[in-house]
C-alpha cells in the first residue's frame, strides 16, 4: 500500500473519531451546563482537567512507541519493535505510579488552590479528582499497545476503540445526567470507563497486533529504554510546554476568575474540538515521514512540509471563520443564551491564538517524525512561557479575558520561533526555503481571507442588498480557495481522495 494511501486512510480513521467527538460535544455540554449550576459545572471541568494532567507522565514515550515501531516495521525487525513495546510499558508503570502522589495533594489543597469555589463542593471535587485521577493513573501504560497501530500504520482498531469508550462513557454520563445523578456519580462513572478502556487496549493488541509486535516485560530492557527517553524527554518538554501553553488556563482561571471558569471552559472545548479536527486530518504524516525518511531526501521532505502546510492553513481558515465571526449565535443555539453571552469573546480570542498555532503543525509533526525535535523545542518553549506569564499577569488584573489574550500573543511567539530559530536549525533534515514556506505555505491559501477583509470594509460591498454581500464573500473565498491556494495536480488528487475516502 502506498504511503499516500495510508496516510489518506489514517486521517479517514481519525476523523471517524472526530464525528463522534462531534455528536458528544453537542450532545454532552448543554445536558451539563442546563443541569449543574455554573459553579458546579465548574467544578466538574476542573476535576477532568487536573485528572487530565497525568497524561503528561506519558513521557513523549507513546509517540515514540509510533515512531520506532514504524521504522522497524519497514525494516522487518520484529523483535527490536517487541523490545521497544515492552521496554515503554515498563518505563510507563512507573511513571504512573508516580502520578498517584500529585493528585492525593492536590485533591488535599482543593480549597487553597480554589479559594472561590463554594465550602460545598469541595469533598465531591476531592472525590472526583481522586476518583478519575487515580483511574487515569492505571490506564497511562497501556496507551503505548495502541500507539503499535499507529507505528503499523493500521487505524482501524484504535479508531473503534477510541469510539466504543467515548461513545459508550458520553452515553453513561447522559443517563447519569437525564436521572440527576451527582457529581461524584459522574466521577465513578468516568473513572470506571478509564479502567475499561485501558483493558479493552491491551485485548485489541492481543488479538490483532501480537504476531507484528510481540510484548513481554522480559524483553524489556536497557539499551531500547535509553532509546526511548533520549527521544521522549524532548517530546516531555514540548508536553510540559503544553500544559502551560493551554493545560494550565483553566486552573489560572479557577484560581483568578472562579465565576467564569464554565464559561472559559465552553470556549476552550470548542477551539479544543477545532485543535482535534486539524490534528485528526494531519496527524498521520508523523509515522509516514518517519517510514518515509530512509528513502527520501531533506529536500522531498521539506517540499511535503509545504506542501501540507498549504492544506492546513487552508482548513484553519474555512474552519475559523466561522467561529470567529458566528461566536455568539453558534454558542447561543448550543448551550444557551448566558454561556453565549459570557463565553462569546473568550471562544473568538482562543480561536485566533489556536488557529495562528495550527499553522506551524505539519512543520512540527515533521520534525517530529524526522526524530529532531530537540531542535525546535526553544520554540515551545518560548511560547510556553510567553504564555502563562502573560496569562498570570493579566488574570490577576482582567481576569479570565487575560488567559485568553495570553495564548494569542505566546502562539504568534511560536510561529515567529519557528520561522526565525527551528527552520534554520533543521534545515539539514528539513530543506526548504522560509521565503517559500511562507509565501506558498502559508501566504498563498490566506489570501482566501481578502474577500472577508473587503466585506468588513467601511465601503466595501455597500452596493449589494441584505445577505447579498455574506454570500458573495462566502463563495469568492471559497473559489479563492480552491482554484488559488490549490495545484491543478492537488485539485485533481483531493477530488480523487474524497471519492475514494466516501467508498
Amino acid at each position: 500500500m502506498s504511503q499516500k494511501r495510508k496516510i489518506l486512510q489514517g486521517s479517514a480513521s481519525n476523523m471517524g473519531r472526530v464525528v463522534l467527538s462531534m455528536l458528544v460535544a453537542l450532545v454532552l455540554p448543554p445536558l451539563l451546563v442546563h443541569r449543574m449550576m455554573p459553579a458546579e459545572y465548574s467544578a466538574w471541568v476542573l476535576i477532568l482537567q487536573i485528572s487530565g494532567y497525568i497524561n503528561l507522565l506519558d513521557l513523549g514515550l507513546q509517540t515514540a512507541v509510533g515512531k520506532f515501531v514504524a521504522e522497524y516495521d519497514a525494516k522487518g525487525d520484529r523483535l527490536a519493535a517487541a523490545k521497544t513495546l515492552s521496554s515503554s510499558f515498563a518505563i510507563l508503570c512507573a511513571s504512573a505510579s508516580i502520578g498517584a502522589i500529585p493528585i492525593g495533594v492536590i485533591a488535599w489543597q482543593v480549597p487553597r488552590v480554589f479559594h472561590q469555589m463554594p465550602g460545598a463542593l469541595v469533598p465531591d471535587v476531592r472525590t472526583g479528582i481522586l476518583s478519575i485521577g487515580l483511574s487515569t493513573v492505571f490506564a497511562l501504560p497501556f496507551g503505548t499497545f495502541l500507539a503499535v497501530f499507529t507505528g503499523l500504520q493500521r487505524y482501524g482498531i484504535p479508531t473503534l476503540v477510541a469510539m466504543a469508550s467515548k461513545g459508550l462513557s458520553s452515553a453513561g454520563l447522559v443517563v447519569l445526567l437525564l436521572m440527576h445523578g451527582t457529581l461524584v456519580q459522574l466521577a465513578f462513572l468516568l473513572a470506571a470507563f478509564n479502567i475499561a478502556t485501558a483493558i479493552a487496549q491491551f485485548f485489541a493488541w492481543e488479538r490483532y497486533a501480537k504476531n507484528a509486535v510481540g510484548f513481554s516485560l522480559r524483553l524489556a530492557d536497557r539499551k531500547s529504554a535509553l532509546r526511548l527517553m533520549k527521544y521522549g524527554m524532548v517530546l516531555s518538554i514540548w508536553s510540559v510546554a503544553m500544559l502551560f501553553i493551554s493545560g494550565l488556563d483553566l486552573i489560572i482561571v479557577g484560581h483568578y476568575d472562579f465565576r467564569n471558569t464554565g464559561y472559559y471552559a465552553i470556549a476552550s472545548s470548542v477551539t479544543n474540538f477545532m485543535v482535534l479536527v486539524i490534528g485528526s486530518v494531519f496527524s498521520p504524516l508523523l509515522p509516514a515521514i518517519s517510514a518515509l525518511q530512509v528513502a527520501r531526501t531533506s529536500e522531498q521532505i521539506g517540499e511535503m512540509v509545504v506542501k501540507t502546510t498549504r492544506y492546513c492553513t487552508l482548513l484553519v481558515v474555512l474552519i475559523c471563520v466561522p467561529l470567529v465571526l458566528g461566536a455568539s449565535p453558534l454558542l447561543q443555539l448550543w448551550v444557551g443564551k448566558d454561556y453565549a453571552l459570557h463565553s462569546a469573546v473568550f471562544l473568538q480570542i482562543l480561536v485566533l491564538g489556536n488557529a495562528v498555532r495550527q499553522l506551524g503543525l505539519p512543520y512540527s509533526l515533521a520534525v517530529v517524525g524526522t526524530g529532531r525535535q530537540h531542535l525546535a523545542t526553544l520554540a515551545a518553549v518560548a511560547e510556553a512561557s510567553v504564555n502563562v506569564l502573560l496569562s498570570l499577569f493579566l488574570a490577576k488584573r482582567i481576569g479570565a479575558i487575560g488567559v485568553a489574550i495570553g495564548t494569542l500573543v505566546g502562539a504568534l511567539v511560536s510561529i515567529g520561533m519557528h520561522l526565525f530559530v527551528s527552520m534554520k536549525l533543521t534545515a539539514s533534515i528539513i530543506s526548504m526555503p522560509r521565503r517559500r514556506f511562507v509565501s506558498t505555505g502559508l501566504f498563498r491559501p490566506l489570501l482566501s481571507l481578502c474577500p472577508l477583509l473587503l466585506l468588513f470594509w467601511p465601503k466595501g460591498f455597500t452596493f449589494l442588498p441584505g445577505q447579498l454581500p455574506g454570500i458573495a464573500c462566502v463563495l469568492a473565498m471559497l473559489g479563492i480557495a480552491w482554484f488559488y491556494g490549490l495545484r491543478n495536480n492537488e485539485r485533481r488528487d483531493l477530488t480523487s481522495a474524497m471519492r475514494r475516502l466516501v467508498r
